[in-house]
């Protein structure tokens, strides 16, 4: 017998079997909600069906696959809160520098500006807009609008919730990826060429004048020329809007 062959085909098969074995511990830990990132074979795959339908996408695809739960808000009122205000003294801002600079604001007569971020989506000439966060996770509905003059925020206009403490019974669950998003609407709502601006993780839910709303995780798509799509993050539902110019209250 050819000890040398034996011995290196013993070796080679050993380190099939844990690769085998690696594949199939990574395979259940997804499959247990364990897994954080979306598979290489999903990228692949999604890349191939946009190549098919010439989509684009202009950034970079979010590979975290959070676990998030479902928030309940309550509108706060006050003086300012959903009208515009012309503030008597101009004001200096600057969108690309730090949270500092909105902190500022909030120091200047702009109350809780800290608490937004800008959303280069919706930003339309002459008014920056933004969202109020929660964890770090924008309110896609819930926002605040800053009328700019020769550069200086000449007013505003914003809306602001409280978020209440989530239920202690409810688990946060596995949002799902947006590499699988992004094939549904490939696969069942994007124009051949279209063009994907923007894809972020947030909430968003059907905020009329109700004391209290439900707000779910959810993928928010924006396309060229306005289009955006809300997709349910536990479910996967799919809801077609466009850019709106006000603020929702």
């Amino acid at each position: 017998m050819d000890w040398s062959r034996a011995k290196t085909i013993l070796i080679f098969s050993f380190l099939l079997l844990n690769l085998t074995l690696g594949y199939e511990l990574w395979a259940n830990q997804w499959l247990r909600g364990e897994g954080k990132t979306v598979s290489a074979d999903m990228a692949v795959e999604l890349n191939r069906l946009m190549q098919s339908r010439n989509i684009r996408v202009e950034m970079d695809i979010p590979t975290d696959v959070p676990k998030m739960q479902e928030i309940v808000v309550k509108w706060m009122d006050g003086n300012t809160y959903g009208r515009k205000v012309t503030l008597a003294q101009p004001l200096k801002y600057n969108r690309f520098l730090s949270k500092g600079s909105l902190k500022d604001l909030a120091n200047h007569s702009i109350p809780n500006a800290e608490a937004y971020r800008y959303d280069p989506v919706s930003a339309m000439d002459g008014v920056y807009r933004m969202n109020q966060l929660y964890l770090d996770y924008p309110m896609f509905d819930v926002t605040m609008e800053l009328f700019m003059t020769d550069g200086e925020i000449s007013a505003y206009k914003q809306s602001f919730v409280e978020v209440e403490k989530p239920a202690e019974d409810k688990e946060a669950k596995k949002v799902i990826p947006a590499y699988t998003v992004l094939r549904t609407l490939t696969e069942k709502f994007l124009q051949t060429g279209a063009v994907i601006q923007d894809i972020r993780l947030g909430y968003h839910g059907q905020l009329f004048d109700s004391e209290k709303k439900l707000l779910v995780p959810t993928w928010r798509v924006a396309v060229q020329g306005g289009e955006l799509y809300y997709v349910h993050g536990f479910r996967g539902d799919v809801e077609n809007a466009q850019l709106k110019s006000t603020t929702t209250r």
